[in-house]
């Protein structure tokens, strides 16, 4: 069996890396306190260092939380910024759209309307003329 083509297979998967820094993170405190347990300290500064370094593992896990705040709601500003300048794009090119169509639709409405009076002055002039023949006549 290849054992490397199997790990790398299964490495390969696995992008989160969330859990194995948990799980380092878990070790390395259950460590700590361990050592400081089992240190030739008084029990009164063992507890105290304990606590220390408890409060001080709970500030920084305050801390990464906080920064990932931080990142997560820049992340959210930067989308929304990027969607309201689409928005405002589309709603412009249509707005151009509209305009153009409009004034599409006035230039059509000119030339009928120049055309019509073209043809009724061409049915006014030859009206004239067959009045003038008929009288002629």
């Amino acid at each position: 069996m290849d054992y490397k083509k199997l790990i790398n297979d299964h490495l390969g998967k696995q992008t989160d890396k969330t859990p194995a820094v948990i799980a380092l993170l878990a070790g390395l405190a259950v460590g700590a306190a361990l050592g400081i347990l089992f240190a030739p300290s008084s029990g009164s500064e063992t507890r105290n260092l304990l606590s220390d370094k408890t409060k001080d593992l709970a500030d920084n896990a305050k801390d990464k939380l906080q920064t990932y705040k931080e990142k997560l709601k820049n992340s959210a500003d930067q989308l929304a910024d990027t969607a309201k300048n689409k928005y405002q794009t589309y709603g412009e090119k249509l707005q151009n759209g509209a305009d153009e169509l409009a004034d599409l639709k006035d230039r059509a409405v000119e030339t009928v309307k120049s055309k019509f009076s073209d043809a009724k002055d061409d049915i006014k002039n030859k009206t004239h003329d067959i009045k003038d023949e008929i009288e002629n006549a």
